[in-house]
């Protein structure tokens, strides 16, 4: 398979991680937000005197990332908007702040239940030129080896404990497939179709090096499965859109036989799920359900001296036990 392949070729030409002791919290620990704010309630929390600015401020992490939907699906994507839940979002840390695009700041804009409308290839492109500052790249670039990808500055990669960290561009609507109801649907049908080429490829890009990988995207790609075929060149949209993700990393973590931790949002649930001997997910909190923030520590486990996820409530502080269906 291609991505055995690929990552086999990439082992002679990847520098080897910078290994660092696992001693300091803000060497292991970073803290994952999703699907948030989408009421005034979330607004509050993560106000400048709100609960979870507070519990963020009072809690050591090396980076904390956004996984999407900065915005609630019920409100217009008006630029006025976006731009001030980003500016409240980006004052939550003076630590490198990750995002990756959600559906409900662009795929979702052409809603007819929404006023304005927008067409959401359009708002992809301003989503774009308000997050990714030459700021944001200078503070992300504090990281290890950040780096993003050439033609797709959403998909960025760094080092942070001997693991390797990668963001995906995958959104909900199967990653821009469905629901195209504004857009040119042959352009939106071609952009969906490199979004896939592209995310693979950052995929299998992958150092070998790593002792483990976290990799974070939107979408539920496991609750919004379908039994349709997946897509393709030759079939679009009447497609699973996320079919060729779940099969992918499936076999990336078979192929490196090391831990690896998919994080996304979009749904409800704040869950962990073991998928593989080395595959877990966690669905991030928010989403109206949990006014949370996931924070994780990257510890080694002493029996099999593979590297492992530590993942708690930030509110509570209490380990997550629920488990994804």
């Amino acid at each position: 398979m291609f991505l055995m392949l690929s990552v086999l070729q990439v082992l002679s030409n990847n520098p080897a991680l910078v290994s660092e002791p696992l001693n300091s919290a803000t060497d292991t620990d970073f803290l994952v937000i999703a699907d948030m704010p989408y009421t005034a309630h979330d607004k509050a929390s993560l106000s400048e005197k709100g609960a979870l600015t507070h519990k963020i401020q009072q809690t050591p992490h090396s980076l904390l990332m956004h996984l999407g939907d900065i915005k609630a699906g019920s409100e217009p994507c008006t630029n006025e908007l976006l731009t001030s839940n980003k500016e409240l979002l980006r004052r939550l840390t003076s630590q490198p702040f990750i995002y990756t695009p959600g559906d409900n700041e662009w795929t979702d804009c052409d809603r007819k239940s929404l006023e304005p409308r927008f067409d959401e290839l359009e708002r992809l492109a301003f989503v774009k030129r308000l997050m990714y500052t030459p700021e944001y790249l200078k503070q992300a670039g504090r990281l290890a080896n950040y780096k993003t990808q050439p033609t797709m500055v959403e998909n960025a990669r760094w080092q942070l404990a001997d693991v390797e960290f990668m963001t995906l561009h995958i959104a909900g609507t199967h990653n821009g497939r469905r629901q195209v109801l504004l857009s040119d649907k042959t352009l939106a049908n071609e952009a969906a179709q490199r979004r896939d080429d592209l995310n693979l490829k950052w995929l299998s890009a992958a150092n070998p090096s790593a002792k483990a990988y976290v990799i974070g995207f939107q979408a539920d790609i496991y609750s919004h499965g379908t039994e349709q075929p997946k897509c393709s060149e030759t079939n679009v949209d009447q497609c699973d859109g996320f079919s060729v993700y779940r099969e992918a990393f499936d076999e990336f973590a078979k192929t490196v036989a090391k831990p690896v931790l998919v994080i996304h949002g979009d749904t409800g649930p704040f869950c962990q799920q073991t998928l593989s001997e080395y595959l877990t997910r966690l669905n991030a909190p928010g989403d109206y359900m949990f006014n949370d923030i996931a924070h994780i520590k990257i510890a080694s486990n002493t029996d099999s001296g593979l590297l492992e996820w530590q993942i708690r409530s930030l509110k509570s502080n209490k380990p997550l036990k629920n488990t994804c269906n």
